[in-house]
C-alpha cells in the first residue's frame, strides 16, 4: 500500500469537509458500518468503542450520523441497543463517551433509553473532584460533563494538581508523562475553562515541544514510533491550547505533515508507517484532528459544510522511503539451519545468530532462559525480564516497533510474535532480515516455542533440558492439585473499569483446568468484559488479579485494592474469606518459561492445603507502588491479549 504525499499540507490545514482528505475518509467509514447499525473493523463485529469514535468523527465533519443506515438499521438503533450495556459495565470512560456521543448528535444524555447518563457519571466523582481512580478517567469525565453544561471546576483543579514537573500528564497518579494523556488532559482543562494564558496549558505545550519526534509526530511513550492516534491527540490538544499545529515543527516537520503521511489511497489512516491496525478507529481519530476540532465535539460548533462525498482525486503517490540496513560486522558461525515457525513459514537461518532482536516480552524471556542474553541487541519497551534487559536497546512498542531502530541494531535474527502482525514481519523480511514468529495458544505451545527458538539459535540441547524441567513441574503441580477436594469456582481479573476477565481459550483457563478448578466465566471467549452485576452474581470462591494495571510490574496493588475497597463486593465469598490473590501480570499473562511459575501460584491460591509457600499475595490494603504504564496499554488491552489467542493462519 502506497502512502499519499501531499503537496502543501500546511497550507491546507485545517481542512474542510469537502476536501478529499476528509471526504475520502467518510467514504471509507461506509465500509466500517455493520448490519446492526454500529461500526467495526473489517471482518469484525461492531463494538461500542469503534462506533463511538466513528460517530464523533462524522459529527465533526458536519454529517448527521443518525441518518447512516445499513440494511435499514441505523446508528440510533445501535446506540439504543448498547445503552443498557453501557450502564451495566459501569465504566467511567464508557459512560463519558456515551454522553459525548449523544451530545454530538443532538440527543439528550440525561434521558436516553430511560437512563440519565449525566447523573450516572456524576455519581463517580470523588470529594477531590477526581473521577474513577485515574487521570485518564477524569479527563474523559470532564470532557463529557463540560459538554453537558455541568460545573467541572473542582475536577479541573484536581487535574492541574496532577501535572508532572515536565508539564505533561500520565495516565494515573504518579505515572510518567505521555503524549496521549497529556493531550486529553489539555482538552479537558480547556473545555473546563483554562486558556492558553494559564500556566498549566503553557507547561503542557512545552512538554509537547520536548517530546515531539524528528518526523514532527508524536508517540505514546518510550521508544515507540509516532502513530496516527498520538499525532491526532496532540494536534487536537494544540488546537485547544491556541497553537497552530501545522507550524508546530521539529526539523521542519509538523504533526499535520506526519499524520497525512499515514493516509492511504483508500481513505483510511494507518496506525504507523508499518502497521495497518484498526483502520476505522485510526481514521476516526485523524478526521477531527485534520478539521481542527478538539473534543468535545458539540453540535453547535461551526462544523465544515460537507458536500456529497466524492471519490478521492487521484494524486501522485510516493513510496515509503527506502532504508537499507548496514551489513553486519558481527562474526558469523555455525552451519545454516531451517526451521518452521508457528505460522508454518519455513525460515532458513544462514548461520548461528549473533545479533538477535526480540519483538515480544515472552520471546525475550525465552532467549535469556536459553543463555542468549549476550546476543540480544534489541527488545521492546515492555521487555523487562530478566533484570539484564534494562541495558538493552529498546526498539519500540509491542504493536509499534520502530523500523529505523530495528535496522540500526543490525540483527541477523528477529524473533517476532503474532501481536507484531504479519504485515510488520513481511516488511522486515523485505529488508532482507530473517524473521521467526511465535504464536503460543496453550502452555504446550509455549514449550514448543522454547524448542523452536532453541533450534533457530543453535541452543537445542539447552532448550530440550529447559522444556523437560518445565514439563516435569507441570505434571507434579497438576497431579498434586487433582488429589484435593472438588473444584472451586475461580476468576482471573485483569482490569476493573470496566471489569475484564479471562474466559475460555486463555492461558489462565488452561491453568484452572490443570489444577482442578472451574472458570467462573467460561462463556466469555478469550479475554472479555463482564458487567458488575454478573460478576457479583457469579460470586467466585477465589479471585486472582493481575498486578499493577493488568500489564507490567508497577502499581502492584491497583486492581487488588479495588476489589477490597469496592463496597458492592463486600459480601462476595472471595472478599469475605480473604481469598483474593495478586499474581505478577508479566508472569501469568506471558507465554514464556515463567508461565509454569504462574501455574504453581494459581494452584497454591486455589489449594492452600496442598501447596506451601505461596508467591501470590493475599494480604489486603498493602501500599501501592507508583505507576508508569501508558494509558494506551489499557486502551489496547483487548488487542494485545487477544493477539496471542487467535488461530494460526
Amino acid at each position: 500500500m502506497f502512502l499519499l504525499a501531499l503537496i502543501s499540507p500546511v497550507a491546507g490545514y485545517p481542512f474542510a469537509g469537502s476536501d478529499p482528505e476528509i471526504a475520502g475518509s467518510i467514504n471509507y467509514f461506509k465500509t466500517c458500518q455493520k448490519s446492526d447499525g454500529g461500526f467495526g473493523e473489517l471482518d469484525r463485529d461492531s463494538n461500542p468503542g469503534t462506533s463511538t469514535w466513528v460517530i464523533l468523527a462524522l459529527a465533526s465533519t458536519g454529517e448527521n450520523p443518525t441518518g447512516w443506515t445499513k440494511n435499514g438499521v441505523s446508528v440510533m438503533d445501535y446506540l439504543r441497543t448498547i445503552a443498557p450495556e453501557t450502564v451495566a459495565l459501569d465504566g467511567t470512560s464508557e459512560t463519558s463517551k456515551m454522553i459525548l456521543t449523544l451530545i454530538a448528535i443532538g440527543e439528550d444524555p440525561r434521558n436516553f433509553e430511560g437512563t440519565d447518563f449525566v447523573t450516572l457519571l456524576k455519581n463517580k466523582e470523588k470529594d477531590s473532584g477526581q473521577f474513577g481512580d485515574h487521570i485518564y478517567t477524569t479527563n474523559w469525565a470532564v470532557l463529557a460533563l463540560s459538554a453537558a453544561g455541568e460545573d467541572v471546576s473542582k475536577s479541573v483543579q484536581w487535574l492541574e494538581s496532577q501535572q508532572n514537573e515536565d508539564g505533561g500528564f500520565g495516565w494515573t497518579l504518579n505515572a510518567e508523562s505521555d503524549n496521549d494523556d497529556t493531550a486529553s488532559a489539555v482538552m479537558a482543562l480547556c473545555s473546563g475553562g483554562r486558556t492558553s494564558s494559564d500556566t498549566s496549558i503553557k507547561s503542557a505545550v512545552s512538554f509537547f515541544r520536548e517530546s515531539q519526534g524528528n518526523d514532527g509526530g508524536f508517540n505514546y511513550g518510550g521508544s515507540s514510533s509516532s502513530n496516527t492516534a498520538s499525532d491526532s491527540w496532540a494536534i487536537q490538544a494544540l488546537t485547544a491550547a491556541g497553537e497552530k499545529p501545522a507550524t508546530f515543527t521539529k526539523n521542519g516537520n509538523s504533526p499535520v505533515d506526519n499524520l497525512l503521511s499515514y493516509r492511504s489511497s483508500d481513505g483510511y489512516f494507518m496506525w504507523t508507517s508499518l502497521l495497518t491496525d484498526n483502520p476505522c478507529r485510526m481514521t476516526s481519530s485523524a478526521v477531527p484532528a485534520l478539521l481542527g476540532q478538539p473534543y468535545p465535539i458539540l453540535p453547535d460548533k461551526n462544523t465544515p459544510v460537507l458536500s456529497s462525498p466524492a471519490q478521492t482525486p487521484e494524486r501522485k503517490p510516493t513510496a515509503t522511503p527506502q532504508i537499507t540496513p548496514s551489513v553486519s560486522s558481527a562474526k558469523q558461525s555455525g552451519e545454516a539451519r531451517t526451521v518452521i515457525d508457528d505460522f508454518g513459514t519455513e525460515v532458513t537461518i544462514p548461520s548461528t545468530p549473533q545479533r538477535i532482536i526480540s519483538l515480544a516480552p515472552a520471546n525475550t524471556e525465552i532467549l535469556y532462559a536459553l543463555g542468549l542474553g549476550s546476543r540480544v541487541v534489541g527488545i521492546t519497551d515492555y521487555c523487562n525480564y530478566p533484570a539484564e534487559t534494562a541495558s538493552v536497546e529498546k526498539v519500540g512498542g509491542y504493536s509499534s516497533p520502530n523500523l529505523e531502530k530495528v535496522l540500526a541494531a543490525d540483527p541477523d535474527l528477529i524473533v517476532a510474535s503474532f501481536g507484531n502482525t504479519e504485515e510488520v514481519a513481511n516488511r522486515l523480511r523485505d529488508f532482507g532480515l530473517t524473521v521467526v514468529s511465535t504464536n503460543p495458544l496453550s502452555i504446550k505451545d509455549v514449550l514448543n516455542d522454547i524448542l523452536l527458538i532453541g533450534e533457530a539459535t543453535g541452543t537445542e540441547q539447552k532448550a530440550e533440558e529447559l522444556v523437560a524441567d518445565l514439563q516435569s513441574r507441570i505434571d507434579t503441580i497438576s497431579q498434586t492439585a487433582n488429589t484435593g477436594k472438588t473444584q472451586s469456582k475461580v476468576t482471573h481479573m485483569i482490569w476493573y473499569d470496566p471489569l475484564w476477565v479471562s474466559g475460555s481459550a486463555t492461558f489462565q483457563n488452561e491453568m484452572f483446568d490443570l489444577v482442578n478448578a472451574e472458570n467462573a466465566f467460561p462463556e466469555v471467549e478469550g479475554w472479555g468484559v463482564v458487567s458488575l452485576e454478573s460478576f457479583i452474581a457469579t460470586d467466585p470462591e477465589v479471585i486472582i488479579v493481575s498486578s499493577g494495571a493488568g500489564m507490567g510490574e508497577e502499581g502492584r496493588d491497583i486492581i487488588y485494592n479495588y476489589v477490597y475497597e469496592e463496597p458492592r463486593f463486600s459480601e462476595m465469598n472471595a472478599v469475605k474469606n480473604k481469598r483474593v490473590y495478586v499474581i505478577d501480570a508479566d508472569v501469568i499473562d506471558r507465554g514464556g518459561p515463567r508461565i509454569v511459575d504462574a501455574l504453581e501460584q494459581v494452584a497454591t491460591a486455589i489449594h492452600p492445603d496442598l501447596f506451601t509457600s505461596p508467591q501470590a499475595a493475599a494480604t489486603p490494603n498493602s501500599e501501592a507502588a507508583p505507576l508508569g504504564v501508558p494509558v494506551l496499554v489499557i486502551a489496547c488491552l483487548g488487542f494485545l491479549l487477544l493477539a496471542g489467542r487467535r488461530q494460526k493462519q
